[in-house]
């Protein structure tokens, strides 16, 4: 159920022996060469064109190129083990999420300490899930399809792309079983589910917007806290009776032991970007939430999911991969 959202090789292992301090004139003259932007995924994702917007952006505000790199692999491990083991200048910047948090409880394992060896500078979007059914579906919210779904265990289908832990998190919390189909991209997903080959599709809201919009699917419910503003009408599972919650976070990160003057001026510079009206406009048009912190909320952030899945880990042992 979990090994097609953690199928994947185990994670490069990040290069020991960094050097971990510059000197104070190589900080104050940072930049001092183009900075490259590593995205862990494909491009062409929601992840891949969040990356280009921010970089374009940084290279503005920062007065050097900033190039994004796809290395996608190992959900999300091959990109950001190759973070964490770059050269802790400012030049080598990873756009994480929350796999960054997951993936050294649920597996894969990354092969390095999140905490020490990446730095958080900022937050920069988050993003909710939403669960939307085929339109000839008799159900039309969360709490309809959790009566439906216990009235026929397993009877209904919902495809994804390698969410299996999100998933077997809903079901738990509910109290349901809903057969999960998994696919190896959102594409194939939503289209069955469009269709009718599968009851519900269960993506980011960025994915399935556009089809929700056109009529070809019905939005049932959204994981965030509360009500997402791109669907306003939609319910969250909270709201439908379910204690379910779930945020697709994305944000900045260095190599850790990034000089702290440099990870300031990083943070001011990513935080003016993601506060700028057109900025704000363009996230919130493709599905999003623009985000910001500091680098230490940044990091308490951090812990304390860190915590959450881990307590959730103790009580679904199954979701947890063998290493």
């Amino acid at each position: 159920m979990f090994k097609t959202f953690r199928r994947m090789l185990l994670a490069l292992t990040a290069t020991a022996g960094m050097t971990t301090s510059l000197p104070a004139a190589a900080q104050d003259q940072w930049p001092t060469q183009p900075i490259k932007l590593v995205v862990p995924y494909a491009a062409g994702g929601t992840t891949d064109l969040i990356a280009r917007r921010l970089g374009e952006r940084l290279g503005r505000e920062l007065g050097q190129t900033v190039l994004v790199e796809n290395r996608p692999g190992a959900s999300t491990n091959v990109g950001a083990s190759f973070v964490a083991g770059a050269k802790p200048d400012g030049h080598t910047l990873l756009l994480g999420s929350i796999f960054q948090v997951l993936n050294p409880v649920f597996g894969p394992d990354p092969g390095f300490d999140l905490f020490s060896k990446l730095d958080p500078v900022s937050l920069v979007a988050e993003m909710p899930f939403v669960l939307a059914a085929n339109p000839k579906a008799t159900y039309s919210n969360g709490h309809e399809l959790v009566v439906a779904a216990k009235a026929a265990p397993k009877q209904l289908s919902v495809s994804h792309a390698q969410l299996d832990l999100s998933l077997e998190l809903l079901n738990s919390k509910a109290g349901m079983e809903l057969l999960l189909v998994p696919y190896k991209g959102g594409g194939p997903a939503t289209t069955d589910a469009m269709s009718g080959q599968v009851n519900m599709v269960y993506a980011l809201v960025p994915v399935l917007l556009p089809h929700i919009q056109a009529g070809k699917l019905k939005p049932l419910a959204v994981t965030s806290v509360k009500r997402f503003a791109g669907l306003p009408n939609v319910p969250t599972f909270s709201e439908s009776g379910v204690g379910f919650e779930m945020i697709m976070w994305y944000g900045v990160f260095t190599p850790g032991g990034t000089p702290k003057p440099i990870i300031e001026r990083l943070n001011r510079a990513t935080q003016k970007i993601m506060t700028s009206k057109e900025m704000m406009d363009w996230i919130r048009s493709a599905g999003a939430d623009p985000a910001s912190s500091t680098p230490d909320e940044f990091r308490a952030q951090l812990r304390k999911e860190t915590t959450y899945w881990q307590g959730i880990a103790k009580t679904l042992p199954h979701l947890v991969q063998k290493q």
